[in-house]
Parts: C-alpha cells; structure tokens; sequence
C-alpha cells in the first residue's frame, strides 16, 4: 500500500473549507493574561479553546471538555509565574478546526512555551463525535474505526480494542517512513523506537473529510533535513484504508 510523508506547515491548517452542517462558533473559551515582574521580566500567558453553539447537537460534550480544559490551566498559570519570577517567559495555546461537518468535531491545539529553560512547541489532537459522544470526553481511535461500540466502555475492551488499533496503525506509519519520498533523515529511528514516542490513539485528529491524520511531536524524533519552518510530521490515512487492514 503506497503512501506519501506529508509535511504540514501550522498556516496550511487554517485553509478548511466549510463542510455539511458544521458547528457554528462562538467566543472563544479564553484566558489572555500579561504581567510584568517587580524584579523585571515578564509573564505572558494566551489560551483560547473552542466554543460550539450550545444548542446544537453534540455541542454539550465539547463544550463541557475545553471549558474543563480552561478550567485546568489555572494550576498551570500559578505554577508557571512562580518558576520563572524576573525573567521573561510565555505560554501561547491556539487551536485549528481541522473537521466540522454533521458527525465529527476535531481540533488541533498548538502549544507554543518559551522560557529559560526552554523553547518548545507541542501538538494536542482532539476528535469528538456528534452522534455518540460522552459529555465532557473525546472519541477514542477504537471508536472511529468501529471496533468498540460507542456505548462499550468496558476499560478492558478499550485497552485491548486500542492496543490491536495501535499495532495496525504503527505498522502504517512506519511503512510511510520507510517509503519516505519527501526524502527526510531521520537520523536512526527505529520501529522499536517509534514504538516509545508514537501513540497513535492519542496523536491524531480528522481532517476535513473525517479521516484521521496521525502525528509525531517534533521534539520526539530527532531529524536533520526537514523544511525550515516545520514543527509537525503528520501521517495522513483514509479511514477506509485503515478498514481494509483490519
């Protein structure tokens, strides 16, 4: 089965058409605060999440979930003032719709954290469907691929249902890598290795046609020639492919 490496800069997600019956959007779940130290320096924090139309169906697990989110990173916030007292340091948290139609929600949150210690940007993939949604939850991989039932949450089933979806979708993306047309060096990486930095029921969100695009952190993988500028490796799968393997 052959497929391609594809390299998406973050601005490329921006550029989604609009698809059947997509959730209207409210204000922003938000918390913009900047504070400059007595000792000099300054703290900036910035996190928007997504706010769906409430009334709209699927609307209340989503909601529930970025407003829990929110909720959350006031314990982040307080730690992360007092770490870095005079000196300057920021945490930026932005998101991209990547699907919005009738049955799925899916949002990609770009962390962006610059301190003393440290310059990183991570990737958060959240999927949540309309239909069969539990309120304040994402929708699990074993879910989207259909082999656990939306109303199955047995923890047992899950792991196992989500260790057999982790297996095949491994073997997936190790072969992209494999195949590697974009011509990437990515300086010894290993099946094995890609085994301990890879989740796949975690990395992933939709694009906008549902299916899933897999994901590596750029600080996972240790690589050399990638275009300047690019700070996600993103595997994209159609789901049907994935079916066909099962």
């Amino acid at each position: 089965m052959k497929r391609t490496l594809s390299f998406f800069l973050a601005l490329v997600l921006f550029a989604l058409p609009a698809l059947a019956d997509p959730l209207a959007l409210l204000d922003d779940y938000a918390e913009e605060i900047s504070q400059q130290y007595d000792a000099g320096g300054t703290f900036v924090y910035r996190c928007h999440y997504p706010h769906v139309d409430e009334d709209a169906e699927g609307a209340g697990n989503i909601n529930e979930f970025y407003s829990f989110l929110l909720y959350e990173q006031e314990f982040y916030i307080e730690m992360a003032r007092d770490s870095f007292e005079g000196e300057d340091s920021s945490t930026v948290i932005t998101y991209t719709v990547t699907c919005n139609n009738d049955e799925y929600f899916s949002v990609l949150l770009r962390t962006e954290t610059v301190n003393p210690d440290m310059s990183r940007v991570s990737w958060t993939g959240n999927v949540f469907s309309r239909k069969y949604g539990t309120d304040g939850k994402s929708y699990s991989l074993p879910k989207l691929l259909g082999i656990l039932g939306p109303d199955q949450n047995e923890e047992w089933l899950e792991d196992y249902q989500t260790e057999k979806a982790d297996r095949l979708i491994r073997e997936m993306v190790w072969e992209m890598i494999e195949e590697n047309e974009d011509g990437i060096d990515y300086n010894g990486l290993t099946e094995e290795t890609l085994s301990h930095i890879f989740f796949p029921e975690e990395h992933f969100y939709l694009d906008q046609n549902g299916d899933p695009v897999f994901y590596l952190q750029p600080s996972a993988v240790y690589y050399d020639d990638v275009p300047e500028g690019t700070d996600l490796l993103v595997f994209p799968i159609p789901l049907e492919d994935i079916l066909d393997e099962l």
